[in-house]
């Protein structure tokens, strides 16, 4: 893996553990919009003259049929968008339980945060360390992180350091 492939997964890891503080209300969202498009059913309209035939066709589709397929397809690709939020969410609940316990402590305070920003100096200060111990135990933490939620890509370079 070279640098600026490794500089590309590191900044999508430490989004991705950004991100997973709303990830729950993400999956909520989207069950809502499942259960909301469950419900909605428009039935019988005024007369609709588009599957009327005016020549010779096979496509006998009625717009309650046309309704019911479309509810599917949405209900399909809403279920399809959860499901993926929620597979995000379990691989970083994979990582989190591979941290040691400083990185747990700072994944909370850094990541798990209410507010937009945590100062670097206020996690320092919470944490009793140095401005170096920081920044490693930040690396560490992105890295066992990555090591998680992407273990084909850590199988990867060792075979290849294998091989050489």
């Amino acid at each position: 893996m070279t640098k600026e492939e490794f500089n590309k997964l590191y900044k999508k890891t430490e989004a991705e553990l950004f991100a997973y503080k709303y990830l729950e209300s993400k999956i909520e969202r989207k069950k809502l919009d499942i259960a909301k498009e469950k419900n909605e059913y428009f039935g019988c309209s005024g007369i609709n003259y588009d599957s009327v035939k005016t020549g010779k066709t096979y496509n006998i589709s009625k717009s309650i049929e046309l309704e019911l397929i479309n509810k599917e397809k949405k209900i399909n690709k809403l279920e399809y968008e959860m499901n993926n939020l929620e597979i995000e969410k379990r691989k970083v609940e994979i990582a989190i339980n591979n941290f040691t316990i400083q990185q747990k402590e700072l994944f909370e305070i850094l990541y798990l945060s209410k507010r937009v920003r945590v100062s670097r100096i206020e996690i320092l200060n919470r944490m009793h360390i140095s401005k170096t111990t920081y920044y490693e135990l930040k690396k560490a933490l992105v890295i066992s992180a990555m090591n998680s939620m992407y273990p084909e890509i850590l199988i990867d370079e060792i075979y290849a350091k294998m091989a050489n």
